[in-house]
C-alpha cells in the first residue's frame, strides 16, 4: 500500500521560501567582502534608489534582487547588472523546472527588459542587463534547449518546440528582439534547500572569526541576516543596496585585517641569491604523485625558499602561495586569526597560498 503524502502547510512553505531568500541572499552579500567578480553592491526587493525614480512598476516587481558590478550600484554606472527572481517549492522540489511553471516570471522579465530599454537605450541594455530565476529545484533539459535556440534563432528539436512557443507567448516578443532577450535570461537550478544554505552560510562566518567557539560567528550571522531583512523591509526603502561597508558593520569589523584569512606577511628581503637545492626541487616537483616536504631547523630561510620555488614553477605550472606562518603573528594572544586555519573554498580567488 502506498504511503499516503504528508500534507504541505502552505503558510509554513512560503516562510521557507522566504527564509530561502533571505540565507541566498546573505551568503551573495559576503562576496562583497572578497569581491572577485567586481560585485559592488545588491539592490534588495526592488531596484537601487537612484534607478526606481523612473522604473516601471513592473521592473520593481520583478526584482527579488539586483546584483551590480562594476563602479556604483546604478544601472547607468555599473557594469553589469543583474536581475533575479528566487522559486522555492518543497512540494515540487524534485519536478523539473518547465516554461510553464514560470510563464509570469518570462513576463515580468520581458516587460522589465522593455522598460529598461526605454530608461537606458538599447545599446546599453544590451551591453549590461542579464535575469536570472534561481530555484531549488532542477531545470527541464527541454526548457534550456528550447532557450538556446531561441537565442541562436535556430529550430528546435520537437521535444523543446513547444517549451520555445511558450516562451515567446510569454514574453510577447519578436524576431531579432526575442532572440536577444533570451540570450538575457538565465535558469540556475538546484541551488540547495534552505538547510543547506544556512549550514553554508554559518560555516563561512564560523572559519572567518578568529576564536574558536561559535558565539562570535552566531553573533554575526544574526546580524548579517538582520541586515537583509532591514532592506528588504520598511527600514531599507530608499537605502535597499547592501554595499561592503555595511557587511563589515554587519560582521563587527573595520576592514578585511580583522577577518580570517590573515593577510600574508611574507618579509621583503630584496635580492634573493638562488640556493643550489633550488633546481633540484623545480625539477622534482611535477614528478612527484605525493606531497613534497620541504623542511629544515627556523630561521634558516624555509619562507624565502618556496617563494623563489613559486616564482620558478609558476613560469610552467599554476601556483599557489598561502602564507600560513603570518610573520609569526600566529603566536601573538592579541591576534586570534591564525589558530585556526579556515576551509580554502572560502578563500578570495587570487589569495595567495602556502603548504
Amino acid at each position: 500500500m502506498a504511503k499516503k503524502k504528508k500534507p504541505i502547510n502552505k503558510v509554513r512553505a512560503s516562510r521557507d521560501g522566504h527564509e530561502f531568500h533571505e540565507a541566498w541572499t546573505a551568503r551573495k552579500a559576503l562576496q562583497l567582502v572578497f569581491p572577485s567578480d567586481e560585485l559592488i553592491g545588491i539592490a534588495v526587493e526592488g531596484l537601487s534608489p537612484e534607478d526606481e525614480k523612473t522604473a516601471s512598476a513592473a521592473s520593481v516587481e520583478v526584482a527579488d534582487l539586483v546584483l551590480f558590478y562594476g563602479r556604483k550600484p546604478s544601472f547607468d554606472k555599473a557594469r553589469k547588472v543583474a536581475v533575479l527572481q528566487f522559486k522555492y517549492s518543497i512540494r515540487n522540489k524534485r519536478k523539473p523546472v518547465r516554461i510553464s511553471d514560470v510563464k509570469n516570471t518570462i513576463k515580468k522579465f520581458a516587460d522589465s527588459y522593455r522598460d529598461h530599454k526605454r530608461r537606458h537605450g538599447a545599446m546599453k541594455v544590451a551591453r549590461k542587463l542579464s535575469f536570472e530565476l534561481v530555484t531549488n529545484r532542477p531545470i527541464d533539459d527541454g526548457l534550456r534547449e528550447a532557450i538556446e535556440n531561441v537565442a541562436a534563432g535556430t529550430r528546435p528539436s520537437k521535444q523543446a518546440k513547444v517549451q520555445a512557443d511558450q516562451f515567446e507567448a510569454a514574453s510577447c516578443l519578436k524576431s531579432i528582439e526575442l532572440a536577444e532577450f533570451a540570450r538575457k535570461v538565465r535558469f540556475v537550478g538546484l541551488t540547495g534547500n534552505l538547510k543547506d544554505s544556512k549550514s553554508d552560510l554559518s560555516r563561512t562566518l564560523a572559519d572567518w572569526s578568529a576564536t574558536s567557539t561559535d558565539a562570535l560567528a552566531l553573533a554575526r550571522l544574526g546580524r548579517l541576516r538582520d541586515l537583509v531583512r532591514d532592506k528588504a523591509g520598511n527600514e531599507g526603502a530608499g537605502r535597499n543596496v547592501i554595499v561592503r561597508t555595511d557587511v563589515f558593520a554587519a560582521l563587527g569589523v573595520a576592514g578585511l585585517e580583522e577577518i580570517l584569512p590573515s593577510l600574508e606577511s611574507f618579509p621583503d628581503v630584496g635580492k634573493v641569491v638562488a640556493r643550489e637545492q633550488l633546481d633540484d626541487a623545480v625539477k622534482r616537483i611535477p614528478k612527484v604523485n605525493k606531497p613534497f616536504l620541504v623542511h629544515a631547523e627556523g630561521g634558516i630561510g624555509k619562507t624565502v625558499f618556496l617563494q623563489s620555488l613559486a616564482k620558478s614553477l609558476s613560469e610552467t605550472h599554476k601556483t599557489i602561495l598561502f602564507d600560513c606562518f603570518g610573520g609569526g603573528g600566529y603566536r601573538a594572544p592579541e591576534d586570534a586569526r591564525c589558530c585556526r586555519r579556515p576551509q580554502t573554498d572560502h578563500f578570495p580567488r587570487n589569495a595567495p597560498i602556502q603548504n
